[in-house]
């Protein structure tokens, strides 16, 4: 079987009948207009109901189609030059298709697949608009997301003929630290991407900085959508934002694009800093490209982008040890405010390790066959009566 999802607001203008004759006959289409909820790092797919989101909306109804098919093809906007909030929230809620359990390969973390197969990935999107530049980013984006997914990645373009091109990695690197500054801040905008409700290690770095500057700083909740129309039209007439987020499947939380898609340019600077559970920051490069090929959409000064890995379980360290995690970025947001630049020898330290070390992927092997480096997990299992079910497959039809 195959499936074809339609993630647009507005089917128009694409091959849908040339999609459906490469396919074949065994194809589905399914229309997912309707707004995705964003995942909100919950984690019930993985310690309560093992393989299946929390969430009851329009993507419970393809979750079986997507597991259970050969050729997966996504249909989807671009929103300032990269996937939109819809593509993006389709993502995030792909998790449940993965365990919390990790594995490592070259020198990365990767989530241990669910399910023994997964589908070939097909994306095709409206690249009229877009500049060589954009279309590279969400190349890359979405290769990247294939891959961490075990799936083949596959670009469809049409235009008086139906052309399939294989997405490959072109390795992105991160990008030399730009001694970019600006003037000494009287006022830093701070918008707080995570879309967790409870237990944010964004929120807990962000306390500590406005425990540390005061009244320097305004911190900002973008779940809080009540509030978007006010800060949007307050957007053009601040000089300094920075954006704080946890990474979510290689770039930011659907929500937080959702914002972005309505920001309009305007002058002053912008900042972004990422955080992630994983602890080698190459995670996080492919986002890092877009936030800088953003700040030249919005017009605004570009100031950096900072990377931290390892964040995860920062909420339950040590008083101590917790504090020294946070203090590099208590400092870096510091120097933002005082000096009007992000610290490039902070960024750097901030960054490592890029890719895990042999030594450390060594002692990872060690662990992994005593069954410790899954104790954190299955005690969580066990806690929710949920270690029986861990290696469910919800939605495999046999």
């Amino acid at each position: 079987m195959n499936v074809i999802i339609d993630l647009r607001k507005r089917q128009l203008g694409s091959p849908l009948q040339e999609i459906k004759e490469f396919l074949g006959e065994d194809t589905k289409v399914v229309s997912l207009a309707e707004e995705i909820r964003p995942c909100i790092g919950c984690w019930s797919c993985w310690l309560k109901t093992p393989g299946e989101c929390v969430f009851n909306d329009v993507m419970t109804k393809v979750y079986a189609d997507y597991v259970n098919s050969s050729r997966v093809v996504l249909l989807f906007d671009t929103s300032q030059g990269f996937v939109n909030y819809q593509m993006k929230a389709f993502f995030d809620r792909t998790i449940p298709h993965y365990h919390p359990y990790i594995e490592i390969v070259d020198g990365e973390c990767h989530h241990l697949a669910r399910y023994d197969e997964y589908p070939e990935l097909y994306f095709y999107y409206d690249g009229k608009q877009l500049s060589d530049s954009e279309e590279q980013l969400i190349e890359d984006y979405l290769y990247r997301t294939a891959y961490h997914f075990q799936s083949s990645a596959f670009r469809i373009h049409w235009k008086d003929k139906l052309e399939i091109m294989a997405l490959e990695d072109r390795k992105v690197k991160r990008n030399s630290v730009k001694r970019i500054e600006t003037e000494k801040m009287e006022k830093l905008i701070i918008y707080n991407g995570s879309p967790r409700i409870t237990g944010s290690n964004t929120a807990l770095i962000l306390e500590n900085v406005k425990n540390s500057l005061k009244d320097k700083v305004e911190i900002r909740d973008l779940k809080n959508k009540d509030q978007w129309n006010e800060w949007l039209s307050n957007f053009k007439r601040e000089e300094n934002v920075l954006f704080v987020m946890p990474l979510y499947v290689h770039a930011m939380p659907s929500h937080v694009m959702a914002f972005i898609e309505k920001l309009e340019p305007s002058d002053g600077s912008v900042a972004f800093i990422i955080q992630s559970g994983f602890p080698e920051s190459s995670q996080s490069y492919y986002l890092e490209a877009y936030f800088e090929a953003l700040s030249k959409i919005l017009n605004r000064k570009y100031l950096g982008t900072a990377i931290k890995g390892g964040i995860e379980g920062l909420q339950i360290r040590p008083l101590k040890q917790q504090n020294k995690m946070i203090q590099p970025f208590v400092a870096l947001v510091e120097g933002l405010v005082t000096h009007g630049k992000m610290a490039p020898d902070l960024i750097n330290k901030l960054s490592k390790p890029i890719y895990l070390p042999k030594a450390m992927q060594f002692l990872y092997t060690l662990l992994k066959k005593t069954g410790l480096v899954n104790i954190f997990w299955n005690q969580q299992l066990k806690k929710n009566n949920s270690f029986e079910k861990r290696f469910a497959k919800p939605y495999k039809v046999n």
